[in-house]
């Protein structure tokens, strides 16, 4: 049991999921590193492939992917955002592997309010897998989750707001797949819209204006739309 979390991109290449709001590598990181936080509290072992804003080449990226997943029972979840026109979640899974591991991580998404494009494979003219971090890594249930469309309105909101929602999704797919017990997180992310403020908050959540600065470290009480606090 071990999962390699991957966030797409990175360094010189921001991803084409990008929009005013956010780049591909960035949120695709804040995607993979609660999941890693998740992973570990419910006892699951998992490694990321990069932790700050750095370049992969893809040989660089496989090898690291199969130096962790080798003579284990591994799932990657390569975390990517879209772009193109369309509009929801999609999963695809190699074309070596069953759609079940893809088939729960698409339910999980669309119980936590995301519209499910598809669950599919995808190949090359050679009859391969089409993406090179499901073909060339042999040793995991290799999976690329795309969590919307960054040039969707309503795949913003989404995104911008409930990520952490989107994320969590994924955890308890994994868990489902492995058969580990899951619990919910002690914590929930918020992310600060239009129109907010710490009293609206700490009242959403029956809290204090207090506990909030001071579990995340504020110095002030005015926000920003977009920033995440993590409330207890």
């Amino acid at each position: 049991m071990f999962v390699v979390l991957d966030p797409g991109h990175g360094g010189a290449d921001p991803g084409g999921g990008s929009n005013k709001y956010w780049k591909e590598k960035n949120l695709a990181l804040k995607i993979s590193k609660y999941q890693a936080n998740r992973l570990k509290s419910l006892g699951i072992p998992n490694a990321l492939t990069r932790n700050n804003d750095i370049y992969l080449s893809p040989k660089d990226r496989v090898n690291i992917i199969n130096n962790y997943a080798k003579g284990r029972d591994a799932i990657l979840i390569s975390n990517h955002i879209n772009n193109g026109g369309g509009k929801g979640a999609e999963v695809i899974y190699s074309i070596r592997n069953s759609p079940l591991l893809g088939n729960y991580i698409a339910d999980e998404i669309k119980k936590s309010g995301q519209n499910i494009r598809k669950v599919y494979t995808r190949k090359n003219s050679t009859g391969s897998d089409y993406y090179f971090v499901l073909r060339d890594t042999p040793y995991t249930n290799s999976n690329i989750v795309e969590y919307g469309f960054a040039d969707n309105e309503v795949d913003q909101n989404i995104l911008l707001y409930n990520w952490p929602i989107l994320a969590e999704g994924v955890v308890r797919a994994i868990a489902t797949y492995y058969n580990v017990p899951y619990f919910p997180p002690n914590f929930t992310v918020y992310i600060v819209r239009e129109g907010d403020s710490l009293y609206k908050i700490a009242k959403s959540y029956n809290t204090t204006i207090d506990k909030i600065m001071k579990d995340n470290n504020l110095k002030t009480s005015i926000l920003q739309i977009g920033q995440e606090l993590f409330i207890y």
